[in-house]
């Protein structure tokens, strides 16, 4: 869920708290509920629709593909990402996106929906992210995923047994709006400033970006696996609420994990701590796969929600001192690329469960983990 935030310098009018506030609560609404709240909700849906695992691998992917396409347009013009009116469209067009989803049981108006949510999430996060560069709190504001994801999974705990999934679609509509509408006042962010100081760009990529690159390429494709079907891998296995409570679980992991990472780079090198947080997220990969019971599912949860903001901390950390030219927003479309192909890679393995899908993702994560330690153990011209 990366996006090209950091090409962006700090504001000449400095980001208040209330802006960090604000801030976060429209990524709360935007990545949170408006783009996961799928994920909760894909059991139910599956169980009074009668959709099938691959239909449901499609309409994740045209999220993915949607949040690519978002990114991209911002990556192309900036100008954009400081645009109050299209952040504003993007809000209404997220809620809007959530109420279209019970207009019927069509996998074919489902994505077009899911594609909507994916370009106006994008929207919103680069918005909110960029409107708090130069903050010292700044880093408060990325919590708002985490408390957006455990919104999601609660609304699913409390009312999945008591009332159908269009109607969780609704409600999720509602608690989207919510958030924003205390982040509907957020200013934007500064322009950034002409080119000129700072390392000068190299003409050319180094071997070391493109390590960097496939490493989180592979980190895009295992992570929205994971992102897609946890619930419905852990409900499974159990009792229909275990898989919502999982992804509670997700949610209040992922709150303090960008502030936790943050204070870990002060103390370590980015390419180590992504080396270590590839593998983490690789073994909450595995834990479902290999391990049933809750307490397995409640470690994959924390590992997972732990460590998915963190990578996209480290791999754009990691990534600032390479003087490649747009090199965050290379990234997230690689990135990018990596969420639209998981969903698609696993779909054939779906048909008997989701423990080939987990090992599959594991996998990719180790050896995304292998590259980006190669970016610290070799020496690059």
């Amino acid at each position: 869920m990366s996006t090209p935030v950091r090409t962006v310098t700090a504001s000449s009018g400095r980001p208040t708290r209330v802006t960090v506030l604000r801030a976060a609560a429209g990524l709360a609404a935007a990545m949170g509920v408006g783009r996961f709240v799928y994920t909760p909700l894909l059991p139910l849906m599956q169980e009074q629709t009668g959709v099938s695992h691959s239909d449901t691998a499609l309409v994740a992917t045209a999220n993915y593909l949607g949040y690519f396409v978002g990114a991209v347009a911002l990556a192309v013009r900036p100008s954009g990402a400081r645009s109050r009116a299209l952040f504003r469209a993007s809000i209404v067009a997220l809620v809007a996106s959530e109420v279209a989803m019970i207009v019927g049981t069509d996998v074919a108006l489902w994505s077009v929906a899911r594609v909507v949510a994916g370009i106006a999430s994008a929207v919103v996060f680069v918005y909110c992210a960029t409107a708090v560069v130069g903050h010292p709190s700044a880093g408060v504001t990325f919590t708002g995923v985490g408390v957006g994801i455990a919104t999601s999974g609660v609304l699913v705990v409390a009312l999945g047994p008591i009332v159908s999934w269009t109607a969780l679609w609704i409600v999720a509509a509602v608690v989207t709006a919510g958030y924003p509408a205390f982040a509907w006042g957020l200013p934007p962010g500064a322009a950034p400033p002409s080119p000129g100081g700072g390392p000068r760009p190299r003409a050319t990529p180094s071997a070391r970006w493109w390590t960097l690159g496939a490493a989180y390429f592979l980190e895009g494709v295992g992570y929205i696996v994971l992102g897609t079907f946890l619930v419905a891998a852990v409900s499974a296995g159990g009792a229909e609420w275990t898989g919502p409570a999982a992804w509670v679980v997700v949610g209040l992991a992922a709150v303090p994990s960008p502030l936790l990472w943050a204070w870990a780079l002060r103390r370590r090198s980015a390419e180590s701590l992504l080396t270590a947080a590839l593998l983490l997220q690789a073994v909450s990969a595995l834990l479902p796969a290999l391990v049933a019971g809750p307490v397995a599912a409640l470690l994959a949860a924390v590992l997972f929600g732990g460590t998915f903001m963190g990578i996209t901390l480290l791999a754009m950390d990691s990534a600032l001192g390479l003087g490649i030219p747009r090199a965050a927003a290379a990234l997230t479309a690689i990135y990018g690329l990596g969420q639209i192909l998981g969903p698609l890679v696993v779909a054939p393995m779906l048909g008997d469960g989701f423990r080939a899908a987990f090992v599959c993702a594991a996998v990719v994560l180790v050896v995304a983990a292998l590259l980006a330690g190669a970016t610290r153990r070799r020496r690059y011209q």
